[in-house]
């Protein structure tokens, strides 16, 4: 699998609507500029609004519904440059880790990362010291964005209030995802009824049950993948009953296979 260092590009669809959730290897970092619609995101479900700012660290699934129009500016960077970018006192990449997922902007800073996202989409040219002047913009705008979600009180995000629906559904997922899980198990275990379990996750997040488990027992794969453990021990650690099914699985959502996914991160071709 190849990655840019970085990519950046403004998008605008009359009507969107991811298909799946997914997840990739980079961070991305997303300023919504239109208004309806939702972004799930790791468990959690945020309003698409003009000025909120979307923090998605590598391997976390999302996925993003728009009512209407949706017009975003997008960054996508590797953990490679962040940790290449960060200092002592600016560790990027724990903030990542530390920090919320959205936090909505007023409209001086939202006014002032447009600027810098249209900036550093303009094509370089050749001129002596063009390349560095890009990498300020790409730094200042790093700093602003991070430290937008470091000044933010977690105790105040946007989230969706239809969130708290399938909040008990998404923990039993969580806590027995290396388990046989069907919708009947889960309908079960969560006291709901199986039609209303289904049309609610769907309704909330935008996709199925079972998509949403697959994606996670892949997500959490790739962590046990990263950490030495045997393909075969990883698939049924994560709730796969069939090797090869795991093997076909992982390599439609990840685009390689689990040997050579842990073959690549270990040989140090990932952060």
């Amino acid at each position: 699998m190849n990655f840019t260092k970085h990519q950046v590009r403004l998008s605008w669809d009359d009507s969107w609507h991811m298909d799946r959730p997914h997840f990739h290897e980079d961070v991305e970092i997303l300023l919504c500029l239109s208004e309806g619609g939702d972004f799930f995101i790791e468990n959690e479900l945020y309003p698409l609004q003009w000025g909120a700012l979307f923090l998605i660290g590598e391997a976390t699934l999302h996925k993003s519904t728009a009512s209407d129009s949706y017009k975003r500016y997008v960054l996508h960077i590797s953990a490679t440059e962040l940790q290449s970018l960060s200092m002592p006192q600016t560790d990027l990449l724990a903030c990542i880790r530390e920090a919320g997922h959205c936090v909505l902007l007023d409209a001086e800073r939202t006014e002032e990362l447009i600027s810098l996202f249209s900036q550093l989409e303009k094509p370089r040219d050749d001129s002596f010291g063009s390349d560095m002047q890009k990498m300020i913009v790409l730094m200042n705008l790093l700093l602003k964005a991070f430290s937008s979600f470091e000044a933010t009180d977690r105790s105040k995000r946007i989230l969706n209030p239809d969130f708290a629906r399938i909040t008990p559904i998404l923990d039993f997922i969580e806590a027995h995802l290396s388990e046989p899980l069907t919708l009947d198990i889960i309908a079960a275990n969560c006291f709901v009824n199986k039609y209303h379990l289904c049309h609610s996750f769907k309704a909330v997040t935008g996709f199925s049950v079972m998509e949403y488990i697959i994606h996670c027992r892949v997500l959490k794969a790739r962590e046990l993948l990263r950490k030495g453990m045997r393909v075969q021990e990883v698939g049924e650690s994560v709730g796969f009953r069939n090797n090869e099914h795991f093997i076909r699985t992982f390599g439609a959502l990840t685009g390689t296979s689990p040997k050579r996914y842990a073959k690549e991160y270990l040989a140090g071709d990932k952060c």
